[in-house]
């Protein structure tokens, strides 16, 4: 059965990369000279720094992150020496409490390395090196940084970094005069050459000496040295002696190595600040598995990580990204066999993002929605990251890549079998054969972040992806394409070795797609196509080490205090409106009569808008030949309105959750010839718009209606406040006068008794 197991497992590796854990341990240790920075150390390390920082934004499961790894941590073994100077980094993007960091500096594509000067202020989102990614070698590297070193300006220039400018005449003849040191080493080299610097900086951390470059057309200088060949080294001392230095080879090793050894010079002591991660996971436990289950704790996984964090790269949704994350939630909705509480959630995802707005989605709006932040009851998606059958022998292998393929090759099966039961019922509704394969080549386009792998990805899909005319052709095309990429990335460094790159499936999991034939094997794909058709079932799908539902809904916030802050802040922009509609009533005309205003609910706001709306009924008709509005009327409606807005809210929750209840089997299996149209109907209802229906008019008292027009409560409330005050402070006037007029009537009585 192990032996089953390893061989199995073998197909979920990824085809673009080799698979890794999102959540877990990154590339890089502490040991490998490497700052791992996060959210916790990222400001204070990077910015106000007296060092450059070169900085690999990367994620943990992408395939050429991996293989670049081994040339980084190279890299920065090889430059240790400058880190007076500059100074490497990184930051993996696939670790969920980093998704922020990596959004704000628009990382879309991993490796991505961006150069931050010396003194950067938080502002400054790097300079991204164009020319740089995973193909790079350690030599063009670090040529490249000593580029970017030079490009300082004196303001900004590392306080403990060298001049690296060549040398003229004067400079060497006046050099001991302001700087103390013993030995001052040149290295005389073509203009094009590194060597000079290379070395420069290798003595950076080194007291008594000091390294500088001279160009070989510097006549003067090399006339009086009198340079013979190029590269040279010569050391030039206080009393303007000088001598040649004799190595085995004129290289940066030999070079660096007779200096280091030169009588008085040590190394100096820098204090350079330290790098403290607090965010270094440690692998999680395993879990055993069966190898011919498909786990839906993988499937939650890839789409926790694809909608939040894959997405979450782009910080504003619009365009050809946005279409392609609508086709592929689309597709999720209508073929996913997911909980009910992610269907639901899925389903209002969807029918926001169809609604009628061309304006660009925010991340920020989006993954409100995403987060159900309306506090509809019974939809979430568990946002934690849990591999079971995609989970690889150490953390960066496996994990998200595969479960991104066992996720496409579910829903191309759930597809063909939804267009069989279209059949059977005769429906003339035509089916899109590639819209599976179509929103899968435009999300990995788009948003998957290994840039290379979605290349790889794009040119199998343009060289034959058109040609799948049939969804039993669209299931076989992703199979034998899955295929491939495992014949070629067999016995890569990206391979994990439990779980090898072998052609799927293996004998000992379908004998009867294998056969041989002039002694080649060959694949018998009427047997492989039944095989998958099996394996991708719902009925196959295993729903192990899952978190329980009512374990999750309890820790949603309870809907009815996110219900009341809702209406309390309805309530005050509704009062705002009022008092700006009383203010400009005079000038502004009367609206047609009779018109209808229907909005489609929306629990969120889009940017753009003016208020955030729930539910919006009808207008009352006004009357145009009355300019007086019955006051009583007016209040009535006002409780009126709310009441009904609860009501039509309540009663397309029924709807939701009556239609959901019915599809429960649904969930479970799509063979019912009417299980998916019960999930088009529930998507159907939450576009419906909901429409106010207003009672009519009850009968009020008349003198009511001599009151002035777009009074609230409040403002009647204030009218009586007002008229009783003002009837105490007349009183009070008439009882005042009337006592100091009988106060004089009695003062003048009293005198002339």
């Amino acid at each position: 059965m192990a032996q089953r197991r390893d061989a199995a497992f073998a197909f979920v590796i990824f085809l673009l990369a080799a698979p890794g854990s999102v959540n877990g341990a990154g590339l890089y240790s502490p040991n490998d000279n490497i700052a791992l920075l996060d959210t916790d150390n990222f400001d204070r390390i990077l910015y106000n720094s007296s060092n450059a920082w070169l900085v690999e934004f990367y994620a943990s499961w992408c395939g050429h992150c991996i293989n670049f790894a081994p040339v980084w941590k190279a890299l920065a073994n090889d430059i240790k020496e400058w880190t007076p100077a500059v100074r490497l980094a990184a930051v993996n993007c696939a670790n969920s409490r980093n998704a922020k960091i990596c959004r704000s500096f628009q990382v879309i594509v991993y490796p991505t390395i961006k150069f931050f000067r010396a003194f950067s202020k938080p502002f400054f989102k790097g300079e991204i090196l164009t020319d740089a990614d995973s193909r790079s070698t350690l030599v063009y590297l670090r040529h490249h940084i000593v580029d970017l070193l030079e490009q300082h300006g004196e303001t900004e220039w590392p306080p403990d970094c060298p001049p690296l400018e060549p040398a003229s005449m004067a400079e060497v003849q006046n050099f001991f005069t302001a700087n103390k040191v013993r030995y001052l080493a040149l290295i005389v080299e073509e203009e094009s050459s590194y060597l000079g610097r290379e070395v420069t900086l290798d003595m950076l951390q080194y007291e008594n000496i000091a390294v500088r470059r001279v160009l070989s057309n510097e006549e003067n200088l090399t006339t009086t040295l009198g340079v013979q060949e190029t590269p040279s080294c010569y050391l030039y001392f206080a009393n303007n002696t000088y001598r040649s230095v004799t190595v085995r080879m004129p290289t940066r090793t030999f070079y660096t190595y007779y200096l280091r050894r030169l009588p008085g010079v040590m190394r100096a002591i820098h204090n350079l600040p330290t790098v403290e991660s607090t965010n270094i996971t440690t692998a999680p436990p395993w879990r055993d598995f069966d190898s011919s289950k498909v786990y839906m704790a993988d499937l939650e996984s890839a789409l926790y990580y694809s909608l939040k964090v894959e997405v979450g790269t782009h910080q504003e949704l619009s365009g050809k990204n946005l279409t392609a994350l609508k086709q592929f939630i689309n597709v999720l909705t209508k073929f996913f066999p997911g909980r009910p509480f992610v269907m639901k959630l899925l389903q209002i995802t969807n029918s926001w993002l169809e609604e009628d707005n061309v304006a660009p989605i925010s991340y920020n709006v989006y993954i409100d929605v995403l987060n159900n932040k309306n506090g509809t009851t019974g939809a979430l998606l568990p946002d934690r990251l849990n591999w079971v059958g995609c989970q690889g022998s150490r953390p960066h292998f496996r994990g998200y890549p595969c479960s991104m393929w066992t996720l496409f090759h579910l829903l191309t099966v759930q597809a063909a079998k939804y267009d069989k039961s279209m059949a059977h019922r005769r429906e003339t509704t035509q089916a899109d054969v590639l819209e599976v394969l179509y929103a899968m080549r435009q999300y990995v386009k788009h948003f998957f972040a290994c840039g290379y792998c979605a290349k790889h990805f794009e040119a199998m899909a343009q060289e034959s992806m058109n040609k799948v005319s049939s969804f039993d052709e669209a299931i076989l095309w992703l199979w034998s394409r899955h295929n491939q990429v495992n014949n070629r990335l067999a016995g890569a460094q990206t391979e994990d070795p439990k779980f090898p790159k072998l052609q799927w499936p293996p004998p000992d999991m379908c004998a009867k797609c294998h056969s041989a034939r002039n002694g080649e094997h060959v694949w018998i794909r009427d047997e492989v196509l039944t095989f998958l058709k099996a394996h991708y079932s719902p009925q196959n799908i295993d729903y192990s080490y899952l978190e329980g539902e009512q374990e999750l809904l309890r820790k949603q916030k309870p809907r009815e205090k996110i219900q009341q802050g809702q209406q309390k802040e309805l309530l005050k922009e509704e009062e705002k409106e009022e008092e700006e509609e009383g203010e400009e009533e005079e000038t502004t005309e009367e609206p047609p009569r009779n018109v209808e205003i229907s909005k489609t609910v929306t629990g969120i706001r889009r940017e753009g808008s003016q208020k955030r709306t729930f539910i919006q009924g009808k207008q009352i008709p006004r009357r145009q030949e009355d300019d007086i509005v019955d006051l009583d009327s007016f209040v009535n409606e006002q409780y009126k309105s709310q009441a009904l807005k609860q009501r039509a809210e309540n009663q397309r929750e029924s709807q939701v959750n009556e239609g959901l209840r019915r599809s429960q089997l649904h969930l479970q299996s799509i063979d019912d010839s009417e299980s998916l149209d019960r999930a088009v109907l529930q998507s159907r209802l939450q576009k419906r718009a909901i429409e106010s229906r207003h009672l009519g008019a009850i009968a009020r008292p008349h003198w009511l209606s001599m009151l002035g027009r777009s009074l609230s409560r409040t403002d009647i409330s204030l009218c009586v406040l007002l008229y009783v005050l003002s009837s105490l402070c007349l009183l009070s006037m008439y009882l005042y006068f009337k006592m100091r007029f009988r106060w004089r009537k009695w003062k003048n009585g009293f005198a002339s008794t």
